[in-house]
């Protein structure tokens, strides 16, 4: 089927074996090939924010709450192995040095994962180059450093197209500058309070009344990446911008899945428990049905006026989104790494769970099985020749 086809081509690829001189660059990496080899190998850059990082990368769907005590909990986390008889966790093993440091948590954790969308770059094949960082905004990129990314994403930029043929940079920003994980907390905040749902207080008319803002904001992002690879020496038609959007990592409330109810709500429901997806069935139906297909117009709209390319993510977790009717969770004799088919490809929020794993920033967050398919969009997007490519549902 397809989701095993992809799946196992997509590891491959992330793979140092299987890439070889094509391995994810950093810009300072790139710079430092061309002045010692002298190398012009065409590359793709990825700038913007934790959705094509590759947050929550490390993760293989969920464990159910049986497997969760395991050490890889299912099969289903990337970063466990053993010493011997002792089961260890090192999510650098997937986010490489972007990996949280607890010692400096608000410093670090870009979350640029072995297996993010621009990997999908190698197919094509072109060299990928990963500058997004999770939480970034807008500001992020033109103007101000952020995490490990000691200078604006739009300067790293530049330090790449010196070095490099840049044929493809996509770009994934306004999320943040929403505030989105902010607005999913407090939602899910209320259901486990039994507080009324973020439909009936307002939170989504106050999101959809920030657009305007975001657009112009996205609007300099664009501007400032023309800028750069303009003063890199590199004519429009020399490389392909692309500007994509957001899919709902949630289902509609009538198709989350049975055993997870509604409950009244509260921190001891199994939607909290063993969900791992606290929001009322409104809120489900807010984020999937309005504010979701919204985000995605609003910059479809910004790519038509500033004539770049367009792709949309909207439909992407169709199927696969968290606790949505048709998948399920890993048992512990499981490995989940083979069931893409089966499993959600959204992580769910672990705030409320009976085990925590794993670091709240990648709550709500595509998966790895995610990536590999978004992966796969963008690598049909960035060959298809049409101001629009839609990225279907798996």
């Amino acid at each position: 089927m397809f989701h095993t086809r992809i799946s196992a081509a997509f590891l491959a690829l992330a793979t140092p074996v299987a890439l070889g001189a094509m391995g994810t660059l950093t810009a300072a990496a790139a710079v430092d090939q061309r002045h010692h080899t002298g190398l012009q190998a065409p590359v793709a850059v990825s700038l913007g924010d934790s959705f094509i990082s590759g947050e929550a990368g490390r993760w293989w769907g969920n464990a159910d709450l049986i497997a969760a005590p395991f050490c890889t909990r299912g099969g289903t986390d990337r970063a466990a192995y053993r010493v011997a008889a002792v089961c260890r966790y090192d999510p650098t093993r997937v986010y490489d040095g972007t990996a949280v440091d607890r010692d400096s948590p608000t410093t670090t954790g870009c979350h640029r994962s072995d297996v993010a969308e621009i990997h999908g770059a190698g197919q094509i094949p072109l060299t990928p180059v990963n500058l997004a960082c999770s939480g970034a905004e807008s500001r992020h990129i033109l103007s101000e450093p952020y995490k490990e990314n000691k200078e604006p994403q739009a300067r790293l930029l530049q330090d790449a197209a010196s070095a490099q043929q840049v044929k493809l940079i996509v770009i994934s920003i306004g999320g943040n500058d929403l505030n989105v994980s902010g607005f999913l907390r407090r939602c899910t905040e209320l259901y486990m309070a039994k507080a009324g749902s973020c439909a009936s207080t307002g939170e989504g008319d106050r999101m959809l009344q920030q657009l305007p803002q975001v657009a112009a904001n996205v609007g300099k992002v664009i501007d400032r990446v023309r800028q750069v690879m303009q003063e890199a020496g590199s004519a429009p038609d020399a490389y392909k911008l692309i500007l994509q959007s957001y899919p709902s990592p949630v289902p509609p409330g009538a198709k989350v899945r049975d055993i997870f109810p509604e409950d009244g709500g509260g921190k001891a429901t199994k939607r909290t428990l063993a969900g791992g997806c606290p929001l009322w069935n409104a809120d489900f139906d807010l984020m999937h049905d309005t504010l979701a297909p919204a985000i995605d117009k609003m910059l479809q709209g910004v790519a038509e006026r500033k004539k770049v390319s367009f792709l949309s993510m909207l439909h992407a977790l169709e199927g696969h989104a968290l606790c949505e009717n048709g998948t399920r969770q890993a048992g512990p004799r499981e490995d989940a790494s083979k069931l893409a088919e089966e499993m959600e490809w959204v992580r769910y929020g672990t705030a409320g769970m009976k085990i925590s794993q794993g670091f709240q920033q990648e709550s709500l967050h595509p998966n790895a099985f995610a990536q590999q398919y978004q992966g796969r969009c963008l690598a049909d997007a960035y060959q298809d020749s049409s101001a629009t490519h839609v990225c279907p549902p798996a």
